[in-house]
């Protein structure tokens, strides 16, 4: 017992731990970004039909989802508290010296001093993102192509209706720079902390760790640069009033309290259910 306590306030063991946690955050990512490619439709029924049902997969299981996000929070959260610590110790130690230097090298570098600033950057963006689109506009959405039609939250209109506001998509064009940026540095940084590096193998590392950020930044900033574009198309307006639509939006949460009720009541009979519902108005059946 007593060694993993000294493993883990020692530098090295928090240096491990923090690139360990940072490989799962950077595995998260790379789903996400592959999740969020539905947005990329030229389609926009399409893309509001596969978006939306990919959105109601991942949190159809509460239980589960609830899971994932706190173990992705302590994740982070580990992740974040250990490079500040490592960043405070290592200011401590150096006194005056303003600048790490790079061990392989013998000389400064930019990437190990731009390393924490990214890293805050990107948790800063990453709770303003998640504020948005957690705790944004709230619609209801039916998909009638699916068996049940059920009623789920509109995730394709609060995420397009954000990409189609100007500074956003900037920022969030600045902001998958900056993600990409860390990646490059963090990927080669953790394989050395681990113990991977050679002459041989860490020139690959890096180059592995250039392509990956590339194809997750990049595959983001294709998201976002898209998304405006798409979110512009005056069919993708025509069908984001439609489903903004206040008798639709409301047709939908009565319809909606009327499945969670026969969910949770297999025995209530339907013309005694005190929830009125008209199926006249829904978004895909409207059209």
């Amino acid at each position: 017992m007593q060694w993993i306590i000294k493993y883990l306030t020692s530098s090295i063991g928090k240096k491990q731990i923090m690139g360990c946690t940072g490989a799962v955050l950077a595995m998260f990512i790379l789903g996400h970004m592959v999740g969020n490619l539905q947005l990329i439709n030229p389609s926009p029924e399409a893309a509001q039909a596969s978006y939306n049902a990919y959105s109601e997969l991942l949190t159809k299981h509460h239980s589960f989802i609830y899971t994932v996000e706190l173990v992705m929070i302590l994740v982070f959260v580990t992740h974040v508290f250990l490079a500040v610590t490592l960043k405070l110790e290592n200011r401590k130690a150096r006194g005056s010296e303003t600048y790490e230097v790079d061990s392989r090298k013998g000389k400064k570098t930019f990437a190990t001093f731009t390393m924490i600033w990214s890293g805050l950057f990107v948790l800063a963006f990453l709770i303003s993102h998640l504020y948005m689109l957690k705790f944004g506009s709230y619609y209801y959405y039916q998909n009638v192509d699916v068996a049940g039609g059920e009623v789920v939250r509109d995730m394709w209109l609060t995420t397009v209706m954000m990409f189609s506001k100007v500074a956003w998509s900037a920022f969030y064009v600045f902001g998958m720079f900056i993600v990409g940026l860390h990646l490059f540095h963090a990927i080669s940084s953790a394989f050395q902390t681990l113990g991977v590096a050679h002459q041989k193998w860490t020139p690959i590392i890096e180059k592995i760790g250039m392509i990956y950020s590339i194809v997750v930044a990049g595959g983001f900033l294709f998201i976002a640069a898209g998304s405006f574009i798409l979110a512009g198309k005056p069919e993708t307006q025509s069908l984001i009033e439609r489903s903004k639509n206040l008798e639709v939006q409301k047709n939908l949460e009565q319809l909606k309290q009327f499945q969670e009720q026969k969910k949770t009541s297999f025995l209530l009979p339907l013309e005694k259910s005190d929830v009125q519902v008209s199926y006249v108005s829904t978004i895909n059946g409207g059209r």
